[in-house]
């Protein structure tokens, strides 16, 4: 561009010399005429050949001489072209979306015209002065993995800030663009190219009123893929910290274009690949076994990082190996915690069950406490989201065999008129239920037990808390993996776990069962969302190894009226191995716990102008439709509206 458009070394404005302002204005004003991404119009127009070398007729830039002239004149939007003409550029017209709020969405003439399909664009950025952009590196390919539906999170600012952050008097006016970005601390130099779009994320007023500011870091990762202007590709970037893109950014990593799949399905979008990128990087952290099996050794030295003492925890017995992992601060080694446990004597009467067999090795023995279910028994039992109850029935029959005296407290995410539409048992297995002294709450959701007056006297009651297959609910037109729906997913464990530490004792136990491979819930989500409320993970176990395995499992929807998912046949054979118990003792430390991890959901404007899921190929008018219908319903999660 420099050379296109020779400067003198020497040019004058408001009396001064700026050389480099007059540099950056060109570069605004070159971006100022490149296309717009608009799904309305199903593709951007390519640019065209490099034009020859002749030496084009140059413009001359002058700018104003007073402050009062370069703010005069109706206020214009930053897509409009501006007057005059820039060699080699051109600009390009845009056709407006039709039924668009003008209040929520980016201003758009009135006057355009769609493009036509061979229109192109004369601009050239490859030659813009190194000290404006930085090097792009080499980049591999992947090829996208397939994706299946599921069967079966967000983070708030506490003060956004403002939206809409440009003057009112800003106009056109380049220079004063330049001032705002710099009062902001904006860096074009980073990515010229995807300048356009930080400029309209500063007009633009969303109807959530969260800021569309990004990390000049994620930007510049964002420009390298040429998904500056892709609304779904900025709000997974949004969600992500900066470790996670940055160790994105180290790596030739990037999304490749979205083609069908073979069976006929639309391929992955850039910001689904994305967003499973982000979590395998989040993921790497839980060590090679990542959801599948840990055994209770393995955990222990995943929390405290102690590899080098594994050999000898993996040789101890039990009873050595439980006084480790409870007396285990870090202010002792494990050696010397050895030496300590081996003088103590065994008791020959035991009192609890965690104190039996204490000379047998220590790794399977600890292991079978948590598969054989030996749970304290005068604590009570809290089970949440038992669609069909018949977890609970199996609990209640496995402690009253083992004389328990510990009641159940067994709960249902539906009231009870659609449990009885979906399962005509329903009544039945109340009515066992309530004959073994447990109680039966519907309509509870277990992220709110706080505000649920049932639960009032249920302070620090429960030992035990089972939650089997959690999942937020299916929104049709999306997998459940898909980032405009996983944050419900994330957000459930995140708040299933702050809500138990009001009603968990010390020392209880939670069991969440649920597939290592499930796109939804994921394990990271279960882990993560456990030790962010101090529930310490101490194993993972093998669902089929489990002695509760044995209940009818259901969808908890409107398919289990017609089928339940050990009816299918694909399921038994494959996900049933991949499903595991993921165990965690609640050991509060007596401080204030970090702040829960909460994700927030798309806003109305990501899902108008993102092409993803069932929302692309259709009308504007359907899809304005149905996005006001996804965005309502997520305005009821952040709300906490019980939604069935």
């Amino acid at each position: 561009f420099p050379q296109r458009v020779p400067l003198t070394a020497h040019t004058s404005c408001h009396g001064k010399t700026h050389h480099s302002v007059i540099r950056r204005s060109l570069v605004r004003l070159m971006v100022a005429y490149r296309p717009i991404s608009n799904p309305a119009l199903g593709r951007v127009p390519k640019a065209a050949p490099r034009p020859g070398r002749a030496t084009p007729a140059v413009a001359t830039f002058k700018p104003a001489t007073a402050k009062a002239g370069l703010l005069s004149g109706p206020r214009r939007s930053i897509y409009k072209p501006v007057s005059g003409v820039v060699s080699g550029i051109r600009p390009v017209k845009v056709k407006p979306l039709e039924e668009t709020p003008e209040e929520e969405f980016e201003e758009i003439p009135e006057d355009t015209e769609e493009i036509p399909e061979d229109t192109e664009v004369t601009e050239d950025l490859e030659q813009i002065d190194e000290d404006l952009i930085d090097p792009i590196d080499p980049i591999d390919q992947i090829d996208p993995i397939d994706q299946e539906e599921g069967a079966e999170g967000e983070r708030f600012d506490e003060d956004p800030p403002s939206a809409d952050e440009l003057p009112e008097d800003a106009d056109g006016d380049i220079e004063a663009l330049l001032e705002a970005d710099e009062d902001e601390g904006s860096k074009i130099h980073q990515v010229p190219s995807n300048a356009e779009a930080e400029l309209s994320a500063k007009r633009r007023k969303i109807s959530s009123g969260v800021s569309f500011s990004l990390e000049p870091e994620k930007l510049q990762l964002l420009g390298r893929w040429n998904l500056a202007n892709d609304r779904a590709a900025r709000y997974v970037m949004q969600e992500a910290s900066m470790e996670e893109s940055g160790a994105i950014g180290k790596t030739g990593w990037r999304p490749v274009p979205s083609t069908p799949r073979p069976d006929g399905r639309d391929g992955k979008t850039p910001a689904e690949q994305l967003n499973e990128k982000i979590l395998a990087v989040r993921e790497e952290s839980y060590g090679p076994q990542g959801g599948k099996a840990v055994d209770v050794v393995a955990a222990f030295i995943q929390k405290w990082q102690l590899a080098e003492d594994e050999a000898a925890l993996r040789a101890a017995c039990a009873k050595d190996l439980r006084f480790v992992m409870k007396e285990f601060n870090g202010s002792r080694s494990v050696s010397e915690l050895l030496e300590e446990a081996a003088e103590a004597i065994p008791r020959e009467v035991c009192d609890t069950a965690e104190e039996a067999a204490g000379e047998e090795p220590g790794v399977l023995t600890c292991g079978r406490l948590n598969r054989l279910e030996l749970i304290d028994p005068n604590a009570d039992a809290l089970v949440v989201g038992d669609a069909n109850l018949t977890f609970s029935i199996l609990l209640a029959r496995h402690r009253e065999a083992l004389g328990h005296v510990g009641r159940i407290v067994a709960t249902t995410f539906e009231t009870i008129e659609i449990l009885r539409e979906r399962y005509p048992e329903i009544d039945a297995t109340v009515k066992e239920l309530e004959s073994k002294d447990a109680e039966v709450f519907h309509n509870v959701d277990g992220t709110r037990l706080a505000v649920d007056s049932r639960f009032q006297d249920m302070v620090k009651k429960f030992g035990a808390v089972y939650y089997n297959f959690p999942h937020a609910g299916v929104v049709q037109g999306f997998f459940d993996g898909h980032p405009f729906v996983r944050w419900r997913h994330e957000n459930l464990m995140h708040l299933f776990f702050r809500a138990l530490r009001g009603f968990v004792k010390p020392d209880g136990l939670v069991k969440v069962s649920s597939n290592c491979c499930a796109r939804g819930v994921r394990f990271s989500d279960i882990i993560a969302g456990a030790q962010n409320s101090e529930f310490v993970h101490v194993e993972t176990l093998p669902f089929q190894e489990w002695s509760l395995r044995g209940y009818r499992r259901s969808y908890g929807d409107r398919r289990d009226a017609n089928r339940r998912p050990e009816e299918n046949e694909n399921y038994r054979s494959q996900s049933a191995n991949s499903d595991m118990v993921y165990t965690f003792r609640y050991l509060p430390s007596g401080g204030t716990p970090p702040k829960a991890l909460i994700r927030r959901p798309p806003t109305k404007n990501d899902l108008l102008l993102s092409a993803e899921g069932k929302l692309r190929g259709i009308s504007q008018g359907q899809r304005q439709r149905r996005a006001e219908e996804i965005y309502e319903l997520f305005l009821t999660y952040v709300q906490g509206i019980h939604v069935g």
